[in-house]
């Protein structure tokens, strides 16, 4: 992690700069436009339409960074940020200052996902989380100290707006003279906004309200500030502990999320901002004071923390594979919120008083909470351990997919070396020289043959087959790192690649089968045959390694794709596959993937026991029992020892499969027991029969 943090040092130098400038702008145009006589409604429209250049760019901006690249857009796009605000130096004129300030969420927008995709290039599974946290606190941290840079000089004057344009430019430096190459990015197709209502309404109604309330309170508190004659300083500090506490609160909220259902933690979040904000109504028009700086802490937080808990409630009704799709719908429906808070706030303002801008939030915050509390008695809550984690982001600075610890990382495609890249482009060229190419390579050098034959083996027109053999030939002790590489770039060759590996290397086949099955899991039926075919001994073995990691990945399904799970019938396939190759194991593999999946254990000894019925049967034959009654007692009877639950329901199945066992079955289980024999009848009689 340190070392990461080390090379992204620049790009957390610009951040810092460029959010530090925004926290300077953020205060410095409604203050402008306060002190030239600007009507408040005016100061609402023209904030609010930063939002509507927000999401332009957020729409286009991939599409910009593939055709300009990361570094030039960002800088590109950091230079127009500071020619609007230096063209808003020039002249107060509301209609010039809105276009501006379209430009403005338009090049931050870009700015902000050229950052994010730039950290998700440079994140791991292990430390994107931390880098989000580093990335949002670089971000505060810049936004909390620009506000202080208000009493550099006189507001009226063009000072502020020509410093604001030099940190802007600033910016740019760290990032321009950094080596690091930009990465690709890649396009994802949004959800639907009417699709994500239907999933989760009051995620969607959470993320809304809080582009509503957020933008209006932290656009719009500089005019509410200035009613209670808080200026100068004391206006950046009252500034400053807003923001401070829109990052210092979502740690408390966050670990009650987690601990607690997420709908009561944000009802009673609600109820503490309402209470804050009536606070901060009659604590104001006496200049700064400690009530009113703590009330505004506490409702700023909160306010804060909307974004994140919608974010997080949704999440808790999306499938992992729609996860990404939904982030930036989720941003489309919070920006629009903020399009339209600020702007209806001011009108408020305008209308009454200052006080306004709370009483709207307020309004607003008790509408939410009749949501959430009709909500709640609409769907009942997911169990504690179900809910995703909470993850702190603000909402002017979403999250990228990417970077969320709760979505599926999918590992960046390693750049190929110069000779893997040279390798495969000779085998396009003549695939005979570039497989003697590699063939000197990895006699020259083992590990690098790895690389080449996973290069070349990517090529049209190259037997692979053939040139495996070459590889065995040239690095035999890298055959198994060899083997995963060509599966993963031929997959339709695992069972025979496997296989042959197993003739050169027969200890290593069922590692190397495990390890390619965990990699691709759609193998795994093809490398439990393949592994059992060439070490019979580890049938068992291999039975219970493929119960675990079935049973690890049904632990960490969501709730949502729950529905869709079919490890069950993948653990009756694979143990199928298993017993054949391995008849004499049968029943020991049928319980030891019964023992680590007891959900599907009558499933499995119902397979098994058809298996075993036929005619000529393989596993009978090949079974220390003498006749098919004696074998399928047994079955239960070890059934019945890791699963006693499940002991009648596999009975009854073993029964339906084998009728005629079952005088024996009860006779073997009850042993002259007439209390136990009468219950063992009843059992399999009420035990779930399998259709006819």
């Amino acid at each position: 992690m340190k070392t990461t943090l080390i090379s992204l040092i620049s790009l957390f130098i610009s951040c810092f700069i460029l959010f530090f400038a925004n926290g300077l702008i953020n205060v410095l145009l409604p203050v402008r436009m306060g002190l030239d006589g600007v009507g408040t409604d005016t100061i609402g429209m023209v904030l609010s339409l930063y939002f509507i250049g927000l999401i332009f760019g957020a729409i286009y901006s991939k599409n910009l960074i593939k055709k300009s690249g990361h570094i030039r857009m960002f800088a590109g796009c950091v230079a127009l940020s500071a020619v609007s605000i230096l063209i808003c130096s020039l002249h107060t004129d509301p209609i010039l200052w809105g276009l501006m300030r379209v430009v403005l969420g338009f090049c931050n927008a870009c700015a902000f996902t050229a950052m994010e995709s730039w950290l998700s290039d440079s994140a791991t599974e292990d430390n994107r989380g931390k880098l989000l946290s580093v990335y949002h606190g670089t971000a505060l941290g810049g936004l909390f100290a620009g506000q202080f840079l208000m009493n550099a000089a006189d507001p009226q004057e063009s000072v502020l707006f020509v410093l604001a344009g030099i940190f802007l430019c600033m910016a740019v430096t760290p990032v321009v003279l950094s080596r690091h190459k930009g990465p690709q990015v890649d396009n994802v197709e949004s959800m639907s906004i009417k699709r994500l209502i239907q999933i989760s309404p009051l995620g969607m109604m959470v993320c809304f309200v809080s582009g509503v309330v957020y933008a209006s309170m932290f656009n719009l508190l500089p005019i509410f500030a200035k009613s209670s004659a808080i200026v100068d300083f004391n206006l950046s500090l009252y500034m400053g502990f807003a923001i401070f506490g829109a990052f210092i609160m979502q740690f408390p909220v966050g670990y009650l999320s987690d601990k607690y259902d997420r709908r009561t933690v944000l009802l009673g979040m609600i109820g503490l901002s309402l209470v804050s904000a009536v606070v901060v109504t009659f604590s104001s028009g006496n200049g700064l004071s400690s009530l009113l700086i703590l009330a505004t802490l506490l409702t700023g937080g909160t306010l804060a923390c909307l974004y994140p808990l919608g974010v997080s409630e949704i999440l808790d009704k999306l499938k992992q594979s729609e996860m990404v799709a939904a982030m930036g719908t989720m941003i489309l429906i919070q920006s629009i919120g903020g399009v339209i808070g600020p702007y209806t706030s001011s009108l408020l303002m305008k209308s009454l008083s200052a006080n306004a801008l709370f009483y709207f939030i307020i309004f607003i915050e008790v509408f939410l909470a009749l949501f959430v509390v009709y909500r709640m008695g609409a769907r009942k809550a997911l169990p504690i351990a179900d809910q995703e984690s909470f993850v702190m982001q603000t909402a002017n600075l979403a999250a990228t997919p990417a970077l969320d610890p709760r979505t599926e990382y999918i590992a960046p495609e390693p750049e190929l070396s110069t000779q893997a890249r040279t390798a495969q482009d000779l085998a396009e060229l003549d695939p005979a020289a570039a497989v003697k190419m590699a063939r000197a390579i990895a006699i020259d050098n083992p590990e690098s043959g790895v690389e080449i034959a996973s290069a070349i083996a990517t090529v049209d027109g190259i037997d692979v087959l053939r040139f495996y053999e070459v590889m065995q030939e040239a690095a035999p002790f890298q055959m198994p790192e060899i083997t995963q590489a060509l599966v993963t770039t031929n997959p339709e060759l695992a069972y025979l690649l496997v296989s042959k590996l197993a003739q050169w290397h027969p200890t290593q086949v069922v590692s190397v089968a495990s390890q390619i099955a965990e990699s691709l899991p759609e193998l795994r039926c093809e490398m439990a045959k393949v592994a059992v075919e060439h070490a019979p001994e580890s049938a068992t073995q291999v039975a219970q390694y493929y119960a675990q990691v079935i049973s690890d990945e049904q632990q960490a399904l969501r709730p949502a794709d729950r529905e869709d799970d079919t490890s069950d019938e993948e653990a009756l396939n694979i143990a199928a596959q298993i017993w054949d190759s391995a008849p004499e194991q049968a029943v020991e593999v049928a319980v030891a993937m019964a023992d680590g999946l007891p959900e599907a254990a009558v499933d499995i000894a119902s397979e098994l026991a058809t298996n075993f019925h036929e005619p000529d049967s393989p596993i009978i034959e090949s079974s220390s029992q003498e006749s098919e009654s004696e074998l399928a007692i047994e079955l239960v009877q070890r059934f019945a020892e890791i699963s006693p639950d499940t002991a009648a329901e596999v009975a009854g199945a073993v029964v339906d499969v084998v009728p005629e066992v079952a005088s024996d079955m009860v006779e073997a289980i009850s042993k002259g027991d007439e209390a136990k024999e009468g219950e063992w009848v009843d059992l399999i009689d009420d035990a779930p029969k399998k259709d006819s």
